[in-house]
């Protein structure tokens, strides 16, 4: 339960960051995320957000989610190129398996459009907290002009079109885009080893 509202509160608190470049940083461990994977989806999640800031184009309309590996870019700019230059950002940092490139290009948003794209996002996130069927913490949800992208590691295909599901029935929500996957299993342990394993030495003949 402490794990929960801890989870609950880091989600609350980078909802409010939206303006920043780097919005989500997934660097919860969990069951479906080992603690070594969250580490280095964090460090990727920082190299590119400074790698954007850096970038003499204006890239302050880009958001960036990793999750296990898997970049998720969003927002907006101004042209395709820097729409391009995002990406290959993307790729350029450690540990990157997948981009997907969700950047619209266009001009700036004003206040209101932010502000509804944020309410939505927290709509989204209470109905799935308040959902006990869903156990899985690890989601990521981006909203840009009423889209919804939902990123992340789940239990079961059934969270996947609960999850989903939920985001869809908010007020709003034009469409909803979905790159949940189920978690893969943790690995057999290895057989045993020690001196209590060794084979018995043979008797003296």
């Amino acid at each position: 339960m402490a794990l929960f509202r801890l989870a609950a509160l880091l989600l609350v608190v980078l909802t409010a960051l939206g303006g920043c470049v780097v919005s989500t940083i997934s660097g919860a461990a969990s069951k479906e995320r080992p603690v070594g994977r969250s580490i280095d989806d964090t460090n990727a999640s920082i190299a590119i957000g400074a790698r954007l800031r850096r970038y003499p184009g204006d890239m302050s309309g880009v958001r960036v989610a990793v999750e296990d590996g898997f970049v998720l870019l969003t927002g907006n700019v101004a042209t395709p190129q820097l729409r391009l230059e995002a990406e290959k950002i993307a790729w350029g940092a450690p540990k990157v398996v997948r981009v997907a490139n969700e950047i619209q290009v266009a001009g700036h948003r004003g206040f209101f459009g932010n502000a509804r794209d944020r309410w939505i996002t927290t709509r989204v996130r209470s109905r799935i907290l308040s959902d006990s069927a869903v156990r899985s913490l690890n989601v990521n949800i981006e909203t840009r002009n009423k889209v919804v992208y939902l990123l992340g590691l789940v239990r079961t295909q059934g969270e996947i079109e609960r999850i989903t599901y939920h985001a869809s029935l908010v007020p709003g929500v034009t469409r909803v885009v979905s790159y949940l996957r189920v978690a893969a299993p943790p690995a057999p342990p290895g057989p045993a080893t020690g001196p209590e394993h060794d084979a018995a030495p043979e008797a003296d003949s």
